[in-house]
């Protein structure tokens, strides 16, 4: 039996550090190995994180399945941890996706024209739902451990989940109200909140199976993830 490996594309740090460690965590017990790469920003600068349009994350991707192509002692996957907030307007049928009203059938469109673009049996697409942070949103008593002082601010951030009916992935992409925008600005008069670390280090508090129950869409993806070792 091969081995299974699992190649995620990050947006950014933030993602790269939740996929290379709660995920890895999580799929190591369904014998899946994680790999991340944190996208290109400028190959010519060497520089990583943000995409500022969809032909940097289809490069990347094509160059991953291409280095793995060959390799028969493993079978690899590709997926993507991208968010939903500022995704570039030329991803392929962003315009049609963007007319959408239901924030899930508005994902699912997209991420479904991006696996036809792809065309590899191979890619499981993933676009978060509407940020990262949702999955913060998940777990915000546990900025406490790093940021004690912020109760206050903790408590005012639970206001904005109850008004979404507890659902974090619900949390708009309005550039001003994004939820990284939302920590941010609770707590820049105090501290700089540092989203790689904050990101990771609540995540994996709050664990995969949990935030499976608060995100509809995130669990979707996780359990295609899962159905891998059954393949």
């Amino acid at each position: 039996m091969s081995q299974i490996i699992l190649n995620v594309l990050c947006e950014g740090p933030t993602e790269d550090r939740f996929a290379n460690h709660v995920l890895k965590s999580y799929l190591k017990d369904f014998n899946i190995v994680v790999k991340t790469t944190i996208l290109f920003t400028s190959k010519k600068k060497n520089i990583r994180g943000g995409m500022l349009s969809y032909k940097q994350a289809k490069n990347d991707l094509e160059l991953l399945i291409k280095q793995h192509s060959k390799k028969t002692y493993e079978t690899h996957y590709y997926t993507t941890m991208f968010d939903l907030y500022a995704l570039p307007d030329n991803f392929p049928n962003y315009k049609v996706a963007n007319k959408i009203a239901d924030c899930y059938k508005k994902v699912e469109k997209l991420e479904e024209e991006f696996a036809k673009d792809i065309n590899s049996a191979k890619f499981i697409p993933y676009i978060q739902l509407h940020e990262f942070e949702a999955l913060v949103f998940c777990g915000l008593e546990h900025l406490l451990v790093d940021y004690p002082d912020m109760t206050k601010q903790v408590e005012n951030l639970k206001k904005i989940v109850a008004s979404y009916s507890n659902n974090t992935e619900k949390i708009n992409n309005n550039p001003a109200t994004a939820p990284s925008k939302r920590i941010i600005k609770e707590f820049e008069k105090f501290h700089h909140y540092d989203k790689p670390k904050s990101g990771e280090f609540v995540t994996d508090k709050v664990g995969i199976e949990a935030l499976k129950d608060k995100c509809p869409h995130f669990k979707e993806w996780i359990e295609k993830l899962e159905k891998l070792s059954e393949e």
